[in-house]
């Protein structure tokens, strides 16, 4: 590995308190390619360029560390750690050690020696890829959908129907002769699947965390937290005893609170805030020419389907609804933003400020500020809570110098 420095060109947000969570991490294979361009020597630039950054006053701006002459970043380390103090911050970094690479962990101001992570097998967490938290949705057919839903069915025997002689000659009147020939040919093969047995589904009951829920007459959706400790899913029951329709909810382990879905509600997505307090669904509207979002608190927001849906979630903070179209960014129903239709936003690049007024938005390895700043190329980027006030944390290299910056949220 060459003696200079290059930066990682990846963004990656995370939230890492209860406030604000889920992580961003940008690009991963262009930002790799971006590197090797670096460190093939098509450009000198080392660490983070100040110039082509612009931060007002409001911005902090500490050295953590300065690295030694023969010290590198490991960008192969995909675990930095940005906490709420400049103690908490941790990293990799390593030096060449005769023919071997020795790695050192920088955690709570010092430095440790530990093993060099190895890609894939560095033992860290991975995180969901995400601005905001983010369900995960697992499918039906999937392994771990069966995981934590059984299904109980009921067994029946095949009967295969009869028609006697006279009820032969009477078809004979008014079928044709090859008509006759076929009937007799389908009632041969229903005779031999006679008494044969089948099943049917009876209900579907999830398993979580030890507790049972349901059983259920269908569980037609199902989705995990990102950190995997609750789950949300669409569950139908009986209308009534007497009735084979099917009245569908979304229930959740997180809560003991319940959304009952209209009869005619299809829902495309489901979503949850990062603390789980607030959890809802969109759907088409019972006219098929509205989105509906639905949420817990009890308020919905009628869209256009027109407008496309490109995403639906909840802020970072003061738990308010975004939804995005392909060119629109909706606050509790209301028009926030409206972005070029070659720009193609994507709802995980945007974050917005609790009272809607401003969208920080992350595009090309590069992080653009609602008050007009801009920060190029940051090493990871969080959302973390200081003395009850909400900020903006990044990491950068510039030069042998790991920088941390902060910014009101």
């Amino acid at each position: 590995m060459k003696k200079k420095c290059v930066v990682l060109f990846a963004i990656v947000l995370a939230a890492t308190s209860s406030f604000a969570q889920g992580l961003l991490n940008k690009l991963k294979n262009k930002a790799n390619q971006e590197v090797n361009k670096l460190e093939n020597g098509s450009s000198s630039s080392t660490g983070t360029s100040s110039s082509k950054n612009k931060l007002s006053a409001n911005v902090t701006r500490s050295v953590v560390v300065k690295l030694g002459t023969d010290e590198i970043f490991d960008y192969s380390e995909n675990c930095i750690d940005l906490g709420s103090s400049l103690d908490q911050i941790s990293f990799i970094i390593s030096k060449q050690n005769g023919n071997s690479m020795q790695c050192y962990a920088y955690k709570n101001g010092t430095r440790s020696p530990v093993a060099c992570p190895t890609g894939s097998n560095s033992g860290c967490q991975t995180s969901l890829q995400c601005s905001y938290s983010e369900l995960k949705e697992i499918e039906m057919n999937e392994d771990e959908f069966k995981k934590y839903v059984s299904t109980e069915t009921d067994s029946h025997t095949f009967q295969a129907p009869t028609i006697s002689d006279q009820q032969m000659k009477m078809m004979a009147a008014y079928m044709t002769p090859a008509q006759i020939d076929e009937l007799k040919k389908s009632m041969a093969e229903a005779q031999k699947q006679n008494g044969q047995t089948y099943s049917t589904m009876k209900s579907n009951t999830i398993t979580f965390n030890g507790k049972k829920y349901g059983p259920y007459k269908l569980v037609s959706k199902f989705y995990l937290t990102s950190d995997r400790r609750n789950f949300y899913a669409i569950a139908g029951e009986s209308k009534d005893p007497n009735s084979s329709q099917i009245k569908n909810k979304m229930i959740t382990s997180a809560s003991a609170k319940t959304i009952s879905l209209g009869d005619y509600d299809s829902p495309v997505s489901c979503l949850a805030s990062h603390d789980n307090a607030e959890f809802g669904y969109v759907a088409f509207g019972s006219s098929g020419q509205k989105y509906v979002v639905t949420v817990s608190s009890g308020k919905t927001f009628e869209l256009p389907l027109t407008s496309g849906f490109s995403g639906a979630w909840f802020s970072a903070t003061g738990n308010h609804v975004l939804f995005l179209s392909q060119t629109q960014l909706y606050l509790d129903g209301q028009v926030i933003k409206t972005f070029a239709n070659d720009e193609y936003p994507k709802a995980c690049d945007l974050f917005v400020s609790s009272d809607g007024k401003g969208v920080t938005i992350i595009k090309d390895n590069k992080v653009s500020f609602a008050d007009g700043d801009y920060f190029e190329y940051p090493l990871k980027i969080a959302i973390v809570n200081v003395g009850g006030k909400t900020y903006y944390k990044w990491m950068a290299l510039e030069n042998k110098d790991v920088v941390v910056y902060q910014k009101p949220y």
